[in-house]
């Protein structure tokens, strides 16, 4: 075992408490600021326009939401498995006109969220049509103005 250090006690915890100096540095850098972006809806129906703040990773529906906004809208479901059976949007009630400057920025369209836009609303999908429950908010999003059509389906008393 030659070339092998004993190192003492002091010397391991040191080492050991150095990776965690730095990411305690790091994080302690990160403020609420990094993750806010700000969201603009424009409700159509209500001839009001409303801007409000969201965070990263939330989803445009939830931020709307957390605001007071498109509340008889519903989120989509998980990945499919066998306890819920579903997947994806399930409503066009959220859909929403996205300003073209973000429209590349808010990612791909899944096939089924295309399948609800071209099912429920066939008549009023735009170029740039998502739907709110699918846009993940990201820091390039940050500023992202959205029209909220009027003629959005409203399920609320549905039964």
């Amino acid at each position: 075992m030659q070339g092998l250090r004993v190192l003492g006690t002091r010397a391991v915890r040191a080492a050991a408490a150095a990776p965690t100096r730095a990411l305690a540095t790091a994080v302690a850098k990160a403020t609420v600021a990094d993750a806010r972006v700000s969201c603009t809806f424009i409700m159509a129906k209500k001839k009001q326009k409303v801007t409000v703040p969201g965070m990263v990773g939330w989803s445009l529906l939830e931020t709307a939401q957390h605001h007071g906004l498109l509340m008889q809208c519903c989120h989509a479901d998980e990945a499919w498995d066998y306890k819920t059976f579903g997947e994806g949007p399930m409503s066009a009630e959220d859909h929403v006109v996205v300003s073209r400057e973000y429209f590349d920025k808010t990612g791909p369209v899944g096939y089924q969220e295309r399948n609800v836009l071209n099912m429920e609303v066939p008549e009023d999908v735009t170029p740039t049509s998502r739907l709110a429950t699918c846009v993940i908010l990201t820091k390039e999003l940050d500023g992202i103005t959205v029209i909220v059509p009027d003629t959005n389906p409203d399920l609320t008393n549905y039964s």
